[in-house]
């Protein structure tokens, strides 16, 4: 628990800096400042960096709603351990 609760700055920060590129490349786009080949380039590589930084959590995010435990998936992996396991280990004695 502890793991996620300390990974959310780090996420929230990626998602803005995630925002800000993709802002500035579009901002680039329409600005029309630069000479064109430039302008292309530095718009197209900050779009790039903005999906790049945007895929992790995206993928997270699908992952989770794919598999997670309130899924189709996720009720059936939990029923399945529940049935699977005896809840006892090799060592412990069962009365």
């Amino acid at each position: 628990m502890a793991n996620s609760l300390s990974s959310d700055p780090i996420k929230s920060s990626l998602l803005a800096v995630t925002q800000t590129a993709v802002g500035c490349g579009i901002g680039l786009l329409l600005a029309g400042k630069l000479a064109r080949p430039t302008q292309k380039t530095t718009a197209a590589t900050l779009l790039s960096l903005g999906v790049l930084l945007a895929l992790p959590a995206v993928v997270e995010t699908v992952a989770r709603a794919w598999k997670g435990p309130e899924s189709d998936r996720g009720v059936r992996r939990r029923l399945d351990s529940i049935r699977l396991d005896p809840g006892l280990t090799e060592e412990t004695e069962a009365y």
